[in-house]
C-alpha cells in the first residue's frame, strides 16, 4: 500500500515538475520567401504565398553557402504556375 502510494505522489510530483513543451503548430508564423528559400538544398522557382494574383514567384539560389530569395515577376499577363515551376499564360486555380 505504501508503495503504491509513493509511486503516486512521486508521479505527480514528476509530471508538475516538468515544464509544458514549447509546441510550434505548423502555419502559426506567416508565410516567407526567407523561411521558404532555407528549406532548398538548390536553386529553384517556387510559389510566392504572398502574392494572390500569381504574377510574381521566389527564385531561391545559393550564394556564398547560404539560401537566398529573389521575388521576381512573370512577364505581363503571365502567371506563376507552381506545379511547373514557370510562368504561362495560363492562370492556375485560385489566383485573383
Amino acid at each position: 500500500m505504501w508503495t503504491s502510494l509513493i509511486l503516486s505522489l512521486l508521479l505527480v510530483h514528476c509530471l508538475v515538475a516538468v515544464p509544458a513543451p514549447n509546441l510550434n503548430y505548423p502555419n502559426t508564423e506567416p508565410w516567407s520567401a526567407e523561411r521558404a528559400c532555407r528549406e532548398v538544398d538548390r536553386s529553384v522557382m517556387i510559389e510566392n504565398k504572398n502574392d494572390a494574383t500569381c504574377a510574381t514567384y521566389v527564385y531561391c539560389y545559393i550564394a556564398g553557402g547560404s539560401t537566398r530569395a529573389l521575388i521576381k515577376s512573370c512577364k505581363s499577363n503571365q502567371y506563376f504556375n507552381a506545379e511547373f515551376k514557370l510562368c504561362s499564360i495560363n492562370k492556375p486555380e485560385g489566383c485573383e
